[in-house]
């Protein structure tokens, strides 16, 4: 339930605090007062659009705060946990919003930042707007259908069908493709059937071309390699002038001066590590000597490998490294190929998804009808509590001439308006003050149905009058004992059935205009319902006609 609503620097409001009841409340003034300045601050605070010019004239920053209360059993108080956005007061919520000469906004959920996408999110769990326009949609066909799902709860199924539409028409696409574009399709497959070939063939394993290089390397150069190793043999240990030999007879004389200075002996010690290490070389030398390749047949066939790799490289303008993951990108590209030119799983994926798409929409049209006789009982009933005791509704639920996204049916709301008329399509039959009651009596029914605490009615009740007035007063104040209600209306009969009662005016000059709401009682009621019903002169006669509707409101 909308609590408070707190408005700074806002079109014509410079400042402005309300706090709203249960039950039905309306809002009434002159024509331009700024009644639907309320109506936008609300659905600012609930995440619509910012436009500068709705900064009040004179200012650089508008804030608009909104309170609510909510139940624990309630969407809105699910969705505030899913998102860790739950004050420690688990009935409250405060929604806020800044808006600046720049035309940036920040919002808050319970003092947390929040994107617009959360505060809308939100907002449509809290509270519903109905304009004073909302009685036009009624002639379309598109907000009739929309109309009946939502009460048959079946929004879900709707999403199911459209998703199930999108495959559908997706697998037809893609087998149209494939029959438009077969022979490029099949020339395609040729050549890449030619190279996977090729490459099979050649069936190079991942890393060989580095093995292969160093392989080759290798044996091109073998007879360096086993000079340099023999030479380095002989140098070190075994040549006639061998390093080794002369190292082991310095150590020694090393070691015998050592017997007189010690620090020969450490030089011996030093020179010994060296030798040792230099022997070593030696071993490695010789073992290198022995180990070098020197068969001509093993070079030339590495090379021809080489070459072999090189060329089909070239020829598909790869790097031979490369060639591996050639191979596999080639046998997955023909993979997909099969799939787009496999005319029969093609045909058989069209299949299914029609299937799928009937089902869905099978299932979407049995609770559409079922919902349908229901919303026309239900809003039947509504009309004669509105005045048209004659009134009879009916929801039609046809074949359409093809499937939709929106599933199979087509869905036209014919309406009586008068005992013994024939039902015809309501666009064609119903007057504006008519379309008026009925679009309030499916609002109504909805809005039992729905999950949504708070609704408000943006002069729904616009084309009517007099008794009918005073129905479709009762029939929002009737709906007022289960949901918050709130209304701006123009119509006395109307505002005399309200549990409470603001009334909106402007004061001030040419230069400065300012918004004030006041909240009604007894005695101003009386004052603001004559002035509806007389408009600038008030009499001890409209007066007495003010008193007898609010008397007759609470009967």
């Amino acid at each position: 339930m909308l609590h408070w609503l707190s408005i700074r620097n806002f079109v014509l409001v410079e400042t402005l605090d309300i706090e709203f009841g249960a039950g039905f409340t309306v809002l009434t003034g002159e024509t331009g007062a700024g009644k639907s300045i309320l109506l936008d601050a609300i659905g600012l605070a609930l995440g619509d659009r910012f436009e500068a010019r709705q900064l009040r004239v004179g200012t650089d920053r508008a804030e608009i705060s909104a309170g609510f209360v909510i139940a624990e059993k309630n969407l809105a108080h699910d969705w505030l946990v899913e998102h860790d956005l739950l004050d420690d007061d688990a009935h409250t919520l405060v929604l806020r919003r800044t808006l600046d000469a720049n035309g940036k906004s920040r919002a808050w959920i319970n003092g947390h930042p929040a994107p617009l996408t959360q505060l809308a999110e939100l907002g449509a769990l809290l509270l519903e707007l109905h304009g004073q326009h909302a009685h036009q949609s009624l002639s379309q066909s598109k907000a009739q259908r929309h109309w009946l799902d939502a009460y048959a709860d079946a929004l879900p199924q709707v999403e199911a069908v459209r998703d199930a539409w999108h495959s559908w028409r997706v697998a037809q696409q893609t087998l149209d493709n494939a029959r438009e574009k077969q022979e490029t399709l099949a020339n395609e497959r040729e050549r890449l059937t030619l190279r996977y070939d090729d490459l099979q063939a050649l069936a190079m394993q991942e890393g060989e071309w580095e093995q292969l290089s160093s392989r080759q390397n290798q044996l091109a150069h073998a007879e360096t390699l086993l000079t340099t190793a023999r030479d380095g043999a002989d140098l070190l240990s075994e040549g006639e002038a061998a390093l080794l030999p002369q190292l082991h007879r310095l150590i020694q004389n090393l070691r015998d001066a050592g017997q007189y200075d010690p620090a020969f002996d450490t030089l011996a010690q030093q020179i010994d590590s060296a030798a040792i290490d230099l022997d070593e070389a030696a071993r490695t030398l010789r073992d290198a000597a022995h180990h070098v390749d020197l068969d001509p047949e093993t070079l030339a066939a590495t090379e021809t490998r080489l070459t072999a790799i090189h060329d089909l490289a070239r020829k598909y303008r790869a790097r031979p490294e490369a060639l591996p993951a050639l191979t596999a990108d080639t046998a997955q590209a023909l993979a997909r190929l099969e799939q787009v030119t496999d005319f029969a799983a093609l045909e058989q994926a069209l299949a299914d998804s029609e299937r799928r798409y009937r089902d869905h929409a099978q299932k979407l049209s049995q609770s559409r009808r079922r919902a349908a006789r229901q919303l026309a009982e239900a809003v039947t009933s509504g009309l004669v509590a509105l005045a048209m005791p004659g009134g009879r509704f009916e929801v039609a639920v046809t074949l359409a001439a093809q499937p939709e996204s929106y599933g199979i049916d087509h869905i036209e709301f014919n309406i009586s308006t008068h005992p013994g008329q024939p039902l015809a399509p309501l666009a064609k039959v119903a007057s504006g003050g008519e379309l008026s009651r009925i679009a309030l009596a499916l609002l109504t029914v909805l809005a039992r149905s729905g999950s949504v605490p708070t609704l408000i009615f943006d002069e729904i009740d616009t084309g009517v009058g007099g008794a009918v007035g005073h129905a479709i007063g009762q029939r929002l104040r009737a709906l007022g004992g289960e949901k918050q209600v709130l209304c701006v209306t123009h119509l006395p009969q109307v505002a005399a059935c309200a549990h409470h009662h603001f009334q909106v005016s402007k004061e001030g000059n040419d230069e400065s205009v300012k918004c004030r709401l006041a909240a009604l009682n007894a005695s101003t009621r009386v004052e603001e319902i004559a002035r509806m019903l007389g408009g600038a002169t008030v009499t001890t006669k409209t007066r007495a006609h003010a008193r007898e509707l609010l008397e007759a409101a609470v009967l």
